[in-house]
């Protein structure tokens, strides 16, 4: 059990003990208000059902991008101030945009409060880049397994709570609810979060000598590329599994439940292969582990469209969970020993900007490929997604003529 001593003997234990708490109330809290947006919507006066669909994809999306483009930017500034700092900001930020909802009276400004969250808050690259900065490099496949295992739980947490309190609690309530939640969450992060005093190496770092080497390190670009094309790849299937689930049930079915089910299946077996992550990655070397993960992912996508009834679905389901636990974790830990200490946060910063971005490109290239090539086909085109990122994660960490370029990132690390 972590300790939240004064000296703890392993400061950064404690701070993904506080981080992962904190994880698990913030992305359960933001679950509690997502799956109510469309009938939020239409509660502010849109009645027109075209309308609140535009509208709840406007409103759901607008954060992620916004977080994705300033992800880099709190991870810069991460490292010149202190990730603390960022951290509690990013809570108190959620706390006072998710109150501020409770006044809300048109669509456009639920959009535009959602937007603000997303530029100012931040909170799951501020927990990525505080990890990245405080960890011991050899523990960084475990650390950033469980806050990924965390943000699994949340997700598996919020839907169903929210849902719960939808029947109970007026819209309003909610927010506020949340809102006290993430208060005491910022409260909880600010009195145990430990980090190291910022020194004058940390400060001298530029947004632009940051930018100069992501973009400049070979490696580091293919890790930030395999992030984004990864997550698309994952998350290309989301806004077309609720139709595949409507084609698997007899006619006259509602796919609600089912659909619920799915996802909160793939949640469950994502958390459950974080717990067993950091023993892998310790044991066969991240690049082994990452290329597996994509290679399981890729096989449960095309385990889908060969599914005719709920249950080999919920196999194809449980698959992807465990495939999708090996994936981003795996590299965001190689960014985060590829870059030096002093720019650290802001290197993990651009990885969370990655897997953000990803998250915003996929769902909308799902959408359009399903008009293209039909569901199933969507399912067949993330597959081969994987495929290729698994293959070229293979082949591209060896060089021609000669043995493997020293990778510490990629080689098995001795157990402790």
């Amino acid at each position: 059990m972590v300790s939240l001593t004064k000296d703890p003997a392993d400061p950064w234990e404690q701070n993904l003990f506080v981080l992962a708490t904190a994880q698990i109330v913030a992305v359960s809290a933001m679950g509690v208000i997502l799956p109510m947006i469309p009938f939020f919507v239409r509660e502010l006066g849109v009645t027109d059902r075209d309308a609140v669909e535009r509208w709840s994809g406007w409103i759901f999306s607008g954060p992620f991008l916004a977080a994705g483009l300033m992800a880099p930017v709190w991870g810069h500034l991460g490292d010149r101030f202190g990730h603390k700092k960022m951290v509690i900001r990013a809570v108190f930020g959620l706390a006072i945009v998710n109150l501020a909802l409770v006044f809300v009276r048109t669509p456009l400004q639920f959009y535009v409060l959602r937007l603000v969250q997303g530029l100012v808050t931040g909170f799951i690259p501020a927990s990525f880049s505080m990890m990245a900065a405080s960890t011991p490099p050899a523990k960084l496949p475990h650390a950033m397994a469980r806050l990924n295992g965390a943000a699994s739980a949340g997700r598996l947490i919020g839907p169903a709570i929210g849902g719960l309190l939808a029947t109970m609690l007026p819209f309003r309530h909610l927010f506020l609810l949340v809102g006290g939640a993430m208060f005491l969450a910022a409260v909880f992060v600010a009195g145990n979060l430990r980090e190291a005093p910022v020194t004058a190496a940390d400060r001298a770092a530029s947004p632009w000598s940051n930018l100069r080497f992501a973009m400049g390190a070979g490696r580091f670009r293919l890790a930030l590329g395999g992030l984004l094309v990864s997550m698309a790849s994952v998350s290309m299937i989301m806004p077309i599994f609720p139709l595949f689930v409507e084609d698997l049930l007899p006619a006259g079915t509602d796919p609600k439940v089912w659909t619920g089910v799915g996802f909160a299946v793939v949640a469950a077996f994502t958390l459950l292969g974080s717990w067993t992550l950091g023993p892998a990655c310790a044991r066969f070397g991240l690049k082994n582990v990452f290329v597996f993960s994509l290679a399981l992912t890729a096989a449960a996508l095309l385990l889908h469209p060969l599914a005719r009834s709920v249950g080999p679905m919920l196999v194809a389901r449980a698959l992807l969970g465990l495939g999708v636990a090996g994936i981003a974790p795996v590299l965001q830990a190689m960014i985060g020993r590829e870059s030096p200490a002093s720019i650290r946060g802001g290197m993990a910063g651009y990885a969370s900007a990655a897997t953000i971005l990803g998250f915003f490109v996929g769902p909308v290239c799902g959408g359009w490929l399903a008009n293209v090539v039909g569901v199933s086909g969507v399912f067949g085109i993330a597959a081969t997604i994987a495929v290729v990122c698994a293959l070229l994660a293979a082949l591209l960490t060896r060089r021609r003529g000669g043995p493997p370029p020293p990778l510490p990132m990629f080689e098995p690390q001795a157990p402790r």
